[in-house]
């Protein structure tokens, strides 16, 4: 013990020694007074004896010094415990209400703010800045009805994301969004009022969102949490994974059900009745309608050989990479589209593929407006920026290896976009331009690889080239006229590959930037506002080893370390208030 402390237990005791012999001092006085009055009782009970005949009371026997000074210090020491007691429960009191109050107040605020905190690693709560941002400029109101209890999402940790981020788009937007859970087993009527607006069939799990009378519905299963069957050999059976895509259908909801002047596209994939495209491209086009529904443009599959075409009904059209050629019959009406009976104002995007076979009336179609098709492939030949990618083709997954990453050029249909992430070009053609400015049309390019790309034979009559240059995956071609100081103008976009949009290539959108340039491109032809593209977040659970030292280690914290350190504690505590 230390010299300040034996010190300061010496006062301490000083200092009780003095409150006692005061109050020693106060029970002298007070026995003397108590004497006094005790003989004069005395006196008195005498005399009433005398007169009564009574035996006089005996005395009680008086305490001694020691005894009385004894007697004072234990009650200095009770009204120090009743003081110091009282103190301790009031506090403890205090300190509760205010625990209570606080917790009160948090739950009301988080209720409203929504003040969590995402500690998942792959920030699975957290929502992307960009959705911030639509959702505090959003000026409609908006209905989001669950058609389940809430419970169902707060009780399974896959689904309890839904209800996070349903609580997150209502606080972040200015109260313009609002959240309700309806069992549609106790009040089948609730959703009623959503059927005269949706032509579907509305099932338990559905989310609907609406304002006013548009209204969009999404499916729990496929377009809130997206569920993939793979074949497992070594486990002799399939495996699912699960992820969660409601971020950004719930963005190409809101947005569908405040846009008042929705985009038809006329997507050319059919040629009597049959798939024109080869079976290896079409999760490039998978991928491309996906991305169309997100960003609610409103789509119709056309038969180029048996439906028409029409410009007043259509704002563009998009040639999903015909495997054979098409007939005269067809290039015209891809003509009369873009011609908008002399209109102009109507746009073309044709999507080439290595898969597709020599298309001579097509070729001649598109060298019209400048634009070739190389039947080649590029190869990135700098191996420290050649990218491996992961695509989908009809056999299952593949890796396209040395795909180069290109760039935006500063083209005005390029002005909305703003790169954040690699854009690759996964088995892609060069498209070459045949001029810069030919009779009214002018040819540009929109993406460009770096000039160490070389190209390699797709068949084996083909031929590559091995020296590096630089190549354009995707071309734009114009033609337009001014009439009364207004341009209207036509536009072919031309890219390489339908692997550009390959759904392993959109859908990893924290990884590539073609989603987000793709649908830049377009929204900036149409005049949409830019739209945001939001990664998927993977909700299967991650399994976290440790080593034997790391378990020895913790176990040694655990079983020892922490409870030998709380029994010294408490010894130290217990032995200190003992001694005082």
């Amino acid at each position: 013990m230390s010299k300040n402390q034996d010190e300061k237990e010496l006062m301490q005791a000083e200092s009780e020694q003095e409150e006692a012999a005061e109050a020693l001092n106060d029970t002298e006085e007070q026995e003397e007074e108590t004497a006094e009055k005790d003989v004069k009782k005395a006196e008195k009970k005498e005399s009433g004896q005398k007169d009564s005949g009574k035996k006089p009371e005996k005395k009680k026997s008086k305490r001694t010094p020691q005894e009385e000074a004894d007697r004072a210090l234990n009650k200095v020491k009770r009204r120090k415990k009743l003081k110091y007691g009282t103190l301790s429960i009031v506090i403890t009191l205090i300190f509760i209400a205010i625990i209570v109050t606080v917790n009160v107040i948090c739950n009301v605020l988080d209720k409203r703010y929504n003040w969590n905190i995402d500690l998942t690693s792959s920030g699975l709560y957290e929502m992307d800045q960009q959705t911030k941002d639509y959702l505090h400029q959003l000026n409609s109101d908006i209905k989001i009805t669950v058609l389940a209890n809430e419970s169902l999402f707060l009780e399974n940790n896959q689904l309890k994301v839904v209800s996070e981020t349903l609580n997150r788009f209502r606080t972040e937007s200015n109260d313009h969004i609002s959240v309700e859970y309806v069992d549609t087993t106790k009040n089948p009527e609730a959703v009623t009022k959503y059927t005269k607006n949706y032509a579907g069939q509305l099932s338990q799990g559905d989310v609907v969102v609406s304002s006013g009378d548009l209204v969009r519905v999404l499916k729990l299963n496929g377009e809130i949490i997206n569920v993939e069957q793979k074949l497992d050999y070594s486990q002799g059976g399939y495996v699912y994974s699960y992820s969660f895509i409601g971020e950004q259908s719930l963005l190409s909801a809101i947005t569908g059900v405040t846009d008042l002047n929705p985009v038809t596209v006329a997507v050319l994939d059919h040629l009597n009745g049959n798939m024109m495209f080869s079976a290896d491209d079409q999760y490039g086009f998978v991928g491309m309608l996906d991305l169309l529904d997100k960003n609610n443009y409103t789509v119709e599959h056309i038969d180029l050989a048996t439906d028409e075409l029409s410009p007043d009904k259509y704002d563009y059209a998009i040639l999903c990479a015909p495997y054979a050629d098409l007939t005269d019959a067809q290039i015209q009406k891809l003509t009369d589209f873009l011609n908008n009976n002399g209109k102009y104002n109507k746009n073309l995007i044709y999507i080439a593929s290595p898969y597709q076979r020599n298309l001579p009336n097509l070729t001649e179609f598109l060298e019209i407006w400048g634009i070739a098709v190389d039947r080649t492939r590029l190869l990135e030949n700098n191996s420290s920026t050649a990218q491996l990618v992961p695509v989908m083709i009809s056999n299952g997954m593949s890796l396209a290896q040395d795909v180069p990453v290109v760039t935006a050029t500063d083209d005005d249909l390029n002005a909305n976009y703003v790169a954040k992430l690699p854009i690759v070009a996964p088995a892609c053609c060069p498209i070459m331009t045949l001029y810069e400015t030919n009779a009214g049309r002018t040819t540009k390019a929109l993406l460009t690889t770096s000039d160490s790309c070389i190209t390699a034979a797709i068949t084996q009559d083909g031929q590559g080239n091995e020296t590096p240059a630089k190549y354009n995956v995707a071309v734009l071609a114009t033609t337009s006229f001014t009439e009364n100081s207004e341009t209207n103008t036509s536009r072919i976009i031309a890219f390489g590959s339908p692997f550009f949009l390959n759904t392993t290539v959109t859908n990893n959108a924290d990884t590539y930037g073609n989603a987000d340039y793709f649908v830049s491109m377009m929204n900036k032809l149409t005049g949409k506002e830019n739209i945001i593209t939001i990664a998927e977040k993977n909700l299967n659970p991650t399994m976290i080893s440790i080593t034997d030292a790391q378990q020895k280690r913790l176990r040694n914290i655990t079983v020892f370390i922490i409870p030998l350190t709380v029994a010294v504690i408490g010894l130290l505590v217990y032995l200190r208030r003992k001694n005082k």
